[in-house]
């Protein structure tokens, strides 16, 4: 029997590109809304890093399974930064979250555009207390307004350079081989293929 893995995440749009991305590793993924209702975890750390690592150890510690977390979000540099590590929470929904990106970058062209979006990835063990992260950055421009329906988050406004489209108009698998949280799980894959459980 392979070993269960827990995916520490109930955005249904994520775990399809995770699990899509995990295919060749010898587990059993199992994701949040499969087990007893568990209380959520804080997400209060300034860096990606610090929120994915929480999350991990807080459903690793909780359900006994080895866990993988990520916290990913947006970040403009024009903007200083914003919405970083607060991405998901600038505004309630998708829509509004678009809709305030955009609002703050009007008027600006060009380089005041540019935008990254980062991911990192936590492995919990917590069998063994061990933890290791892994990273991805995706580079584009935002455009002004949003195209394509096949994404979630910033997506639909996120344009790729190579492909010329937004990573909502992209296929899951074009978009996992570009994309931050296709990087950062590409990585976490091949070193799960290797893991000594």
């Amino acid at each position: 029997m392979p070993p269960r893995l827990l995916i520490a995440t109930t955005n249904s749009g994520k775990a399809r590109e995770i699990a899509a991305i995990l295919a060749e590793v010898p587990v059993e993924p199992v994701y949040l809304g499969e087990l007893p209702p568990m209380p959520g975890a804080p997400e209060d750390r300034d860096t990606f890093e610090g929120n994915a690592i929480q999350k991990a150890r807080h459903y690793g510690s909780l359900s006994g399974l080895a866990t993988i977390a990520e916290d990913a979000g947006l970040e403009i540099p024009a903007l200083e930064g914003w919405p970083g590590v607060y991405s998901s929470r600038v505004a309630p929904t998708d829509r509004e979250r678009v809709a305030l990106a955009l609002e703050r970058l009007a008027g600006r062209t060009g380089e005041d555009r540019d935008a990254r979006f980062v991911s990192v990835a936590a492995f919990f063990d917590p069998e063994k207390d061990f933890i290791k992260t892994f990273f991805g950055v995706c580079q584009g421009q935002l455009i002004e307004e949003p195209r394509g329906d096949n994404g979630f988050g910033y997506d639909p406004i996120f344009w790729h350079p190579g492909y010329g489209r937004t990573l909502a108009q992209l296929s899951t698998e074009e978009k996992n081989l570009v994309s931050h949280r296709g990087q950062s799980f590409r990585a976490l894959a091949r070193y799960l293929k290797d893991y000594k459980w």
